[in-house]
């Protein structure tokens, strides 16, 4: 672990992202050595440290710091970096006034082997009871205030499910505990849209972005996620994950097709 550019796996008491969670986070695939999609996940860095008022950051610095961390892995097809933002150490109370040194927090770990299988297998999800708060200020980022998804894995853990769909306070579905949401209904992309809670994916950013599908962002509501023919999961380390079962209903081969279609245009698209 780097912890400002040195080895280290200890952090001082405190520190305001231990204290109140006053930080941000982005969650990195690493393939032989090579960090995917950085320029989105830097995009999306950067967009979290200015709409949290944050001091001026190194990028550069961290750049180097994110590649050398991932060059140590480089023997691996598959690995996971994970890099946190705090604003650092500050005195009692919730003022940031005289925190101006970021503190950057790097750490390796192995990636989770099954979501190759997830994503060639599909995988079966529920709906979950554990709703997400609306804030405006705060949608669409990865800060570190991540309760919410604690409460939810706790609730598919009590469940045996590894995956659920969670929604805010009026019912509009907006993402899974830790993925973006997809479905396909009446012959279109959909995928909710974020403007008072949940969290812009990196993976979900790459599938808006590509020139050969045409997704609409809009809200969604739990009648038209059961009347879509298709739906699939989201991720920068699962990538795309079909959905092949949802609550009761189950999904055959020939529905997930355009999912099969998506995955193999964006597989092309990295490559070319």
């Amino acid at each position: 672990m780097l912890i400002n550019g040195l080895e280290s796996n200890t952090i001082n008491a405190t520190d305001r992202g231990l204290a109140y969670g006053d930080g941000f986070f982005s969650t990195i695939k690493v393939e032989f050595g090579q960090v995917k999609n950085w320029p989105l996940h830097l995009v999306r860095l950067k967009q979290s440290a200015n709409r949290l008022f944050f001091p001026k950051i190194d990028w550069i610095q961290l750049q180097q710091e994110i590649f050398s961390s991932a060059k140590t892995v480089a023997k691996h097809p598959h690995y996971v970096l994970k890099v946190m933002l705090t604003r650092g150490s500050g005195g009692r109370g919730y003022s940031a006034q005289g925190c101006e040194q970021v503190q950057r927090i790097i750490n390796l770990s192995t990636y989770p082997e099954a979501y190759l299988q997830w994503q060639q297998s599909g995988i079966a999800i529920v709906q979950c009871k554990s709703q997400l708060g609306r804030n405006k200020q705060l949608a669409g980022l990865k800060s570190l205030a991540r309760i919410e998804q604690v409460m939810i894995k706790q609730e598919l853990t009590t469940l045996n499910a590894v995956e659920g769909l969670v929604c805010d306070e009026f019912g509009h579905v907006i993402e899974a505990c830790s993925a973006n949401l997809f479905i396909f209904l009446d012959g279109q992309w959909l995928t909710p849209k974020l403007d008072f809670c949940g969290v812009a994916g990196v993976m979900r950013a790459q599938i808006l972005a590509h020139d050969l599908i045409d997704v609409i962002e809009k809200e969604i509501s739990l009648d038209e996620v059961n009347q879509a023919s298709c739906l699939f999961l989201s991720n920068a380390l699962m990538g795309i994950v079909p959905i092949k079962q949802y609550q009761d209903k189950h999904y055959s081969q020939k529905q997930l097709q355009p999912i099969t279609e998506l995955q193999v245009m964006l597989k092309q698209g990295s490559q070319s």
